[in-house]
């Protein structure tokens, strides 16, 4: 795994508004084990991260972690419908992450104005990671629309 995807765990702390002493002194765990998950430097064990998704309120977390820390990982769907705040905002930033490097293969593949034979399989792979940023983005979208839904009728009965 990546060390920019390790900071997923700090990204939804800081999301849920968490200073790291208050979340380690929560999880029962020192600040210094807590930074070290957090930077990729220790194996998060599930049991943490449980703690943790209960504690910034972000189910994907625990999504994320299985899929990428668990041979099972691979069963797991790649849409998540956000539930919290915290879990919209991860959303989109596993969106960035992954359309970063398509861009960059985009311009590659198009620099010269032709698409061959070996950039035509590449083509497909960016089309394929575009699709999964899609059904994020799309997520997080059906995510506010049905807050806005339900605020609105919270407001019609009061």
């Amino acid at each position: 795994m990546s060390k920019v995807c390790m900071i997923y765990y700090k990204t939804c702390r800081e999301s849920a508004g968490i200073k790291q002493e208050d979340a380690a002194e929560r999880l029962n765990v020192s600040c210094r084990t807590l930074s070290d998950y957090e930077n990729g430097k220790a194996r998060v064990p599930d049991d943490i991260v449980d703690k943790m998704l209960e504690l910034y309120g972000s189910p994907l977390l625990a999504w994320w972690h299985l899929k990428n820390n668990s041979v099972l990982g691979k069963y797991l769907p790649d849409v998540f419908e956000p539930k919290t705040e915290v879990d919209m905002v991860f959303q989109g930033i596993l969106a960035k992450d992954k359309l970063s490097p398509v861009i960059d293969g985009l311009k590659e593949i198009m620099a010269d104005g032709v698409i061959d034979e070996l950039e035509e399989e590449e083509l497909e792979v960016h089309i394929d990671d575009m699709r999964v940023v899609n059904n994020k983005l799309t997520s997080i979208i059906i995510w506010h629309d049905a807050r806005v839904k339900k605020e609105s009728r919270l407001s019609a009965t009061n």
